[in-house]
């Protein structure tokens, strides 16, 4: 319910020229849009793998151009399809509807996992932060001591920020990832055996992001931005962006997408450091974030250009090549501040055209209503 930028996600893709079928939980923001041909809501508790199928014989039964998870969990049931593959006939039914899948969502995703994707990034070339993945009970203060302080520690298979924290010293450092690896994830389940969890020099400088779409490692569209609010600081999602030309922000998730060899669409995070030197590449969003709707806002979008590649026509790219755009994201910026300035100084990105989206959003959304 509260995955706003997924629920902008069929407005973008109808525009581009798109069909749109939705399968998601019962009760998801999804419900209120507008601008879906079709939809499935399941109850709670269906079996991961009962999902993976269904969304396997949806994909071949419409005929579906490109299957997209919306977030992680989402990809991470996707991403059975290979495993599944192998629990069935070759020549069956399903076989052929998982097959298709695959095609999206098979191999080994290890863009997801924060502590892999830095180091497999650095080993291509790609400027990263350094680190030391952390193993409670074995790691010590001392191995932490080129890092620096303050240091982050950050967790696998976590989003919103919600996995990554800001340490004082080395000491904290390992206390934080003691109890992380002991605790729970933001969907109240236990941490996955192989999840990694990392210290990572704290780099300064200002928070930078590429949204992009890709086809088989090659980016599309993409566009550029820097975090100007979040909410809530200092990790949360950003609640108003600046859009601007960053040519080297867009090199780097090129290269990014070149090495994940990805499909579908994305965005990868990372920081313009304060003296001015080359972006340092902190992680990599397999997944639609919550600023992919805007790319016809700001004359790169994502959609369109996906459209373009799946039906083999041209499509004349920019790649964020405009003027500066603060963008206050809905409803995040106005939870943050009821009287910030950016709600009518910069694009306020209310979804006026879901009449019914945006009622839900506000009734849902606690510090929205009066005292």
């Amino acid at each position: 319910m509260f995955r706003h930028g997924t629920a902008r996600m069929p407005a973008a893709l109808k525009a581009a020229g798109f069909r749109v079928f939705a399968i998601c939980p019962k009760s998801s923001l999804l419900e209120f849009s507008d601008c879906i041909d079709g939809r499935h809501a399941f109850a709670p508790g269906l079996a991961p793998d009962d999902l993976t199928v269904m969304a396997a014989r949806a994909a071949v039964q419409l005929r579906a151009d490109i299957v997209i998870a919306c977030e992680e969990s989402a990809a991470t049931v996707l991403g059975s399809a290979g495993r599944l593959l192998e629990q069935v006939p070759e020549d069956s039914a399903d076989a052929r509807c998982l097959r298709k899948l695959a095609t999206w969502y098979g191999g080994q995703r290890w863009e997801t996992a924060r502590s892999q994707c830095v180091e497999r990034a650095s080993a291509a070339g790609i400027r990263t932060p350094r680190q030391v993945i952390v193993d409670p009970g074995r790691t010590g203060a001392a191995d932490l001591a080129e890092l620096g302080a303050p240091l982050l520690v950050k967790c696998d298979y976590s989003s919103a920020g919600r996995g990554v924290q800001l340490a004082r010293d080395a000491q904290e450092a390992l206390d934080l990832a003691a109890r992380a690896k002991s605790g729970k994830r933001q969907n109240g389940q236990p941490m996955p055996a192989d999840a990694g969890i990392v210290a990572q020099e704290f780099v300064q400088g200002h928070a930078a992001s590429v949204s992009f779409s890709a086809l088989r490692g090659r980016m599309l569209e993409g566009f550029a931005y820097t975090t100007l609010h979040r909410q809530s600081e200092p990790f949360g999602p950003s609640s108003v962006i600046e859009a601007a030309d960053h040519p080297a922000l867009i090199g780097m998730a090129r290269s990014i997408v070149e090495l994940t060899d990805y499909s579908g669409f994305g965005g990868i995070d990372a920081i313009l450091p304060e003296d001015g030197s080359p972006p340092v590449f902190l992680e990599f969003n397999a997944r639609p974030t919550q600023t992919t709707h805007l790319g016809g806002l700001v004359g790169a979008d994502l959609c369109r250009a996906m459209a373009c590649a799946l039906d083999g026509r041209p499509h004349d790219a920019s790649f964020g090549r405009a003027a500066a755009m603060p963008v206050a994201l809905f409803p995040a910026e106005w939870m943050r501040d009821p009287g910030s300035r950016y709600l009518t100084a910069a694009h306020h990105d209310v979804p006026w055209t879901e009449r019914r989206m945006t009622a839900a959003i506000l009734a849902i959304t606690p510090q929205l209503h009066p005292a």
